[in-house]
């Protein structure tokens, strides 16, 4: 059984990661690309911001 600290700390990090997505930049606007396209456009900016964090 997880502890009240143990969900706390969860709770806390996907707060954090929350708060950071809601800061980029492209997420404030429409998506004007073909719609089947989404999917690979979201996993491409994922992978360049896991690249930025590695290379910090």
């Amino acid at each position: 059984m997880e502890t009240a600290t143990t969900v706390n700390k969860i709770r806390y990090v996907i707060e954090q990661i929350i708060a950071n997505f809601k800061t980029w930049r492209i997420m404030h606007t429409d998506y004007r690309r073909p719609i089947e396209t989404f999917a690979q456009t979201i996993s491409a900016v994922i992978a360049l911001h896991f690249y930025k964090l590695a290379s910090e």
